[in-house]
């Protein structure tokens, strides 16, 4: 192989890398999107309410030793109680959920 022949090779070599250099640099990877995702997701929030007093009720007042008119009054005062008391506690677990 003669001198020219050696150079002309070696230059098509060297072109044959730029082309191929300049193919593989058009596959670079585009850089990545940045994106911001609203998530709506429920966070559990602890439960501030007031502790709830048990109220006094008629039938502790009452005595076994009371007539039965007196108890019986002293029973359905204590339903009626009962009931407010369940609303307020009702309420109370409505507020924290």
């Amino acid at each position: 192989m003669t001198l020219a022949t050696r150079i002309l090779l070696a230059i098509a070599w060297v072109l044959v890398a730029i082309v191929l250099a300049i193919f593989l640099s058009g596959c670079e990877t585009a850089p990545p999107v940045v994106e911001t995702v609203i998530v709506e997701k429920p966070v559990p929030v602890p439960c501030r309410i007031p502790p709830i007093a048990r109220p006094p009720f008629e039938v502790d007042r009452a005595s076994p030793a009371d007539d039965m008119v007196t108890l019986n009054r002293a029973l359905r005062a204590e339903i009626e109680q009962r009931r407010g008391y369940e609303k307020v506690l009702e309420a109370g677990v409505k507020a924290c959920q």
